[in-house]
Formats: C-alpha cells, structure tokens, sequence
C-alpha cells in the first residue's frame, strides 16, 4: 500500500490531526470539531506516544499470551501501530478489528503502511457493523480465549460502541462459565439419560414436520409463548378466549398452571434431561397437546399421556450422532431457559407475531414462581418447621447476585444476573428475528422489559376473531406430512457406534502404553512421538471422538488434572498425553456401562 504524502494530512487530515513524534514517526490527535474562535481544529488528546509510538505498541502487545489466548481483538487501533506490532510478532494468530467510524479507519490506511495486516492470513476487519453481526464473528471464539486491546483514547469517538463489545464479550465469558459449570455437573446424567432413549431417535417425528407452517395458512397465526413467571397469573383468566385466537405453546414450567384453569396448550416444552424437569409432568396428562423434548430428557417423559410427542435435535453428541444416521429433526435455539427454546419453536412454526406471557426474568412481587406451579408445591412438600417455603423462596431471590432493572411499567423489578443472560440472548435474537419481519411482544407489563421486545395488551390478541378454523388447518397440514426415514436403520448405526467406541478405546489404550514405554525409557522417547502423532491423527479421524466427548473432562478439568506434571518439556508432555489417555478410556468405559444397561428389543 502507498503511504499519502504525510505533509498533506498535518494540514487537512480529519478527525485526526497528523503529528510527528519525537522519533520522526507520524502519532495522532483526536480532532475538536468545533474548532477555535479562528477556524482551527485543536487536539484534544493524543492517540499514541508523542515519543515514539513503534515502541509504545510493542509494550502493549507484550502482554498477548499465545498458551493462553487464540486471538487478539483491537477495539479501534489509531493509526494502527499496535495491530501491526502484532501481525510481526505473532503471524499465525487470528485477529479482529472492530472500528464503527470507517473515516477514522481511512486515514489511518492513508498514513501508516496497512499491507501486513490486510495480508494476514487471518483477519477480520469489521467496520460499521451492527452490534449482532459484530457479536456473531466474536463468538467463534471462546471468549476466554480472545485477549481485548482497548485503548481509552483510541475509543473516545466511540465510547458506547466500545463499553457495548466489552458487555457483549463479559456476558459470552459468563455464558461459557455457566456452560461449562452445567456440563461438569449433568455431563453423566445426559449420557445416562440419551443412551437410554436413543431408540426414540427412530420411532418419533422431528419438529421438522411444523417449519414454516404458520406462513401456508390463509390467515396466519400469532403465537403465544406461556412462561411460568408470577405475571402468568393476569393471563390465565383468558387464555380460553386466546386459545381460539393464537396456537399456544407452553413451558414445561407453566403446564400445571394452564392445566388447573382447564386449557390443554397446543404445545408443551421440555428439554431439560434433570428429573426434577420431569417432574413437572408427574400425574398430569394432556392428550390434545403435542409435546416437543429433546432426546436426552428423562426417560418417564416419553411416557407423558398427550396427543404425539415430536423431537428436536439433541444438543448432546451421543444423540448428533444417531440423528446424523438416521435423519435430522430440527434445532432449536438454547438460550439457558426453556422460555427460550419455546419462543425459537415459535419463530421455526413461521410465526410472525410471538406474543410471550408470564416471562418474567425477574421476580414480580417477590415472588420466583406462578402460584400452583411445581417450584411451588415442591416447596411445600419439602417445607419443614426449620426449612419453611419462605426460606427457600428467599434462597431463590439471594443465590444469584441480586439487582434492580425496570418493567414494561417503568417500576423497579428485582432480577439476578442468570435473568440478565437470558434477557441478553432474546435481545439478541429478537432483533434478527424483527429483521425478517417477525415481531416478539410481552402481554405481561409486570415483566423485564427487554429492547426488541414491546409491551402490548391483551386486549389486541382478545379483539381477533375466532381463528379455530385456521388452527386445524394448521394441525390438518402437520398430520398430512410424513418424514422421509433413512434407509439405515437404528441397528446398524447402534452396531456401527460400538465398533467406533471399540477402536478408539484400543488406541486409547495403545497412546497409554507407549507414554509409560517412553517415560521408563527416554531413550525410545523420540521414536514414541512420532508413532503417538499418528495415533492422534487417527482419534481425531474418529466417527465417535465427538460422543466421547459428553463425559471426557472440560478444559477446566484438564488444566487441575495437568497443574503438577513435571517441567521438564519431554517428560512434561509425555504425562499430559498419559492423562488424555487416560481420561479418554474412562469416557469410553462410561458408554459401555450405560449402553450394556440399555435393552433394546431386537439385539
């Protein structure tokens, strides 16, 4: 790239004031652009060193761990010192640009010499994006991995933007911590629970049946999504009269509210696998409702007396692969709580118009809970004279890091920071979603009011005619279509799944023998490395290295595993392998435990 005559930019460069350091290199102010009584721009504050800015980005940079962090991301760079400091210290590693003013980026194309980082062979230069489209590109990486260089006065033009990436990466961090804390506690309980339902991959429909449905009827149908939060309440009294009006689709959560009022939903959700999820189907029944799970939910679920029960596709690797056999049945947005998973069914049905009720994300009247819910009741079933309902309801509003946000009302609600994770994931998704023309409402102004959702009466919903007639033509179309089955069937990919599991134990046990064979003998350490790369390479070729995965440790894990290995480089990887081994058989051994559990009817 050819660099502009520098003279040029000191007189007319804008916003930036180009000015020579004091080692001859050019450095920048940030404009005033209101200027001085005469006309002039004044320098506000300076973006980089006045001395010498080279330096300045390479102390910047020093402090990038490449063991720790897979990429750096620079909210505005400048001029671009520190980004190019970087590309020639670390070649190989990705990096991301983010900067939402494209004239601050121009110039510093204009001043300093860009061609090693539009050379990169990884790099992302974002500019003028929308916050979602910035957050889909950060969220290829874990956050934890991503090392942040902000710059207060490189971000002076752009103060809300740059505080918003910080939100944005700061909620990804503690949505991964949560994920992994859920999988280190359930990982056992999914594999226990999927193995034993995988037959139910093969005998039931997927959601797939209900894509876009909504948008062939004459006259479409809004939705209502009913959440188990303490507003529900002001909804219950006409949800016989909404019924007629709106397809419902119901929260594992609310079924018994909505039950106890006599309304069958059109749809319940349940995909969590815990027992206590199950649980809240206990004695109910609801035979004109469909209930849509997930494969790894506990087993009682599957024998719930409704009308059809359809899956989803599993978000459990043991249950991807069967369905990658055997037919796919339709994802479904996780956004840490079921309210979340029904409002995707919702849009995937081709709604346009979602309406949810009773979706708290926060605690109306002190209250965790609709009255009559199973939270509820099992508080009371549980209550003792020194552990009353009271005390665990107190328990359920303190355990989460307790604050104060605003309800479509405008008063103060109590919320929690899980309540602000999910309020975030529907403020993400229902701006994409109102991209493509689909509006989300909440009827219940005693919730958490969230941007991209509008506050609406239930009086609107109440004024539409009576649309039973579309309703069955919904249900009539659904009935009419039939999944196409895969010509393979659920025993040769279970028989195929055990062959898989076979072979990567055996190199699991192999990889294990020969980092003994080595540590006894460093001698023979060299020849094992190279016969233990070709061992990696055919784990990582594994069909069933993904399943082993669900039970196999989490980063997290392996690092208190691995924390006192010795220093030494040799040894030192020669036990970390031992360990990955180790830990990969052990996975190994948990499947066949749970699949030997597991009667099937033909084997």
């Amino acid at each position: 790239m050819i660099k502009a005559d520098f003279e040029s930019f000191e007189k007319n460069a804008h916003p930036l004031i180009i000015e020579r350091a004091k080692n001859g290199s050019p450095t920048a102010l940030e404009a005033n652009a209101s200027g001085d009584s005469l006309g002039n721009h004044l320098g506000t504050f300076p973006l980089h060193s006045k001395y010498n800015p080279e330096r300045e980005a390479q102390q910047l940079i020093s402090n990038f761990s490449a063991e720790t962090h897979q990429a750096a991301v620079f909210i505005c760079c400048g001029l671009g010192y520190a980004p190019l400091a970087f590309v020639k210290k670390y070649p190989d590693v990705p990096i991301i640009i983010l900067e939402p003013n494209p004239v601050y980026l121009l110039q510093a194309f204009a001043v300093l010499d860009w061609k090693p980082i539009l050379t990169h062979e990884n790099v992302t230069i974002v500019v003028q994006a929308p916050l979602d489209i910035t957050q889909s590109i950060l969220s290829q990486y874990k956050s934890s991995t991503l090392h942040v260089f902000s710059i207060p006065s490189q971000t002076a033009h752009c103060k809300e933007y740059a505080e918003n990436i910080k939100s944005i990466l700061k909620k990804n961090e503690q949505k991964e911590n949560i994920n992994t804390n859920t999988l280190e506690k359930f990982s056992h309980l999914w594999l226990r629970n999927s193995c034993r339902n995988l037959r139910n991959i093969e005998v039931l429909d997927g959601i797939q049946k209900f894509a876009g449905l909504n948008q062939k009827l004459t006259q479409q149908l809004p939705f209502i999504v009913l959440a188990a939060g303490p507003s529900l309440e002001t909804i219950l009294p006409h949800l016989a009269e909404l019924q007629k009006r709106s397809i419902t689709v119901c929260v594992d959560t609310a079924l018994h509210s909505c039950l106890a009022y006599g309304i069958e939903p059109d749809f319940i959700i349940l995909v969590d696998p815990q027992y206590a999820c199950a649980m809240h189907l206990e004695f109910l029944s609801a035979p004109h409702s469909i209930l849509v799970a997930e494969s790894a939910v506990w087993p009682s679920v599957f024998r719930f007396q409704c009308k059809e029960i359809v899956l989803c596709s599993s978000m459990f690797p043991i249950g991807q692969y069967f369905e990658k056999q055997l037919g796919q049945k339709g994802k479904l947005g996780a956004g840490g709580s079921v309210s979340t998973t029904a409002w995707d069914f919702a849009r995937i049905c081709g709604a346009r118009s979602i309406y949810m009720a009773g979706m708290d994300l926060g605690f109306p009247g002190k209250q965790t809970h609709i009255r009559g819910s199973q939270f509820e009741e099992r508080a009371h079933r549980i209550a003792s004279r020194l552990y009353s309902s009271e005390t665990q309801s107190i328990q359920a509003l303190m355990n989460a890091c307790p604050s104060y946000a605003l309800d479509y009302n405008g008063n103060r609600l109590l919320t929690d920071k899980r309540m602000s994770l999910f309020s975030w994931w529907f403020e993400t998704n229902c701006q994409q979603a109102e991209q493509k023309g689909i509006k989300t409402y909440s009827l219940t102004k005693e919730s958490l009011a969230i941007k991209n959702i509008q506050s609406a009466d239930v009086s609107e919903l109440l004024s539409l005619p009576d649309l039973t007639e579309q309703k069955k033509q919904f249900f009539h179309i659904a009935e009419s279509i039939t999944e196409k089955k895969q010509e393979t069937h659920f025993e040769a990919v279970y028989n195929s799944f055990i062959a898989n599991l076979e072979t990567l134990d055996a190199c699991a046990k192999k990889g294990l023998s020969l980092c003994n064979k080595a540590i006894k003998n460093r001698l023979k350490a060299q020849q094992v490395f190279q016969e233990l790369s070709a061992l990696d390479a055919k784990i990582l070729n594994s069909e069933a290295k993904d399943a082993a995965s669900l039970v196999f440790p989490t980063e997290h894990k392996i690092k208190e595993l691995t924390k006192d290995l010795p220093q030494e480089p040799q040894l030192k990887s020669l036990y970390y392998s031992k360990i990955i081994y180790t830990e990969l058989s052990k996975a190994i051994q948990e499947y066949r435990k749970n699949l030997s559990a597991t009667k099937f009817s033909n084997f």
